[in-house]
């Protein structure tokens, strides 16, 4: 098989992927997210205080009010974990991942030359 063929291939692969319900899926979900301003306003707070915690965390011991900025992340983790549209995108995408995995762990077995053809040893 020639270069242009495994790239040839290589597309149909990839069209194929998104034809797929997984696929399909995961982008409905994404533009719903995208579009959803609660959601948005939700993953913002979250980020915010993500990144307030991270800058504390580098300071532990000596940020004043760290176990506050701690348990206000974790909160807003949980609204964010907890809202719906959140939950069926995520969803969504670990089901695309897992799909995409499975396609990953095929061409791995159809390729991989130690199984089929035992070790190979070089002289030197």
């Amino acid at each position: 098989m020639i270069y242009t063929e495994v790239i040839e291939k290589t597309y149909e692969l990839v069209d194929a992927i998104k034809q797929s319900g997984e696929y399909k899926d995961y982008i409905f979900y994404a533009k719903k997210v995208e579009k959803d301003n609660e959601l948005k306003l939700l993953l913002a707070e979250y980020h915010k205080a993500r990144d307030e915690f991270e800058q504390a965390l580098k300071y532990k011991d000596y940020y004043p009010n760290f176990d506050i900025v701690k348990k206000r992340l974790q909160e807003q983790k949980l609204k964010l974990v907890n809202h719906v549209l959140f939950k069926q995108y995520k969803q969504a995408e670990k089901r695309l991942e897992q799909h995409l995995n499975e396609i990953e762990y095929r061409l791995k077995q159809l390729v991989n030359i130690k199984e089929k053809h035992g070790k190979i040893y070089y002289d030197r």
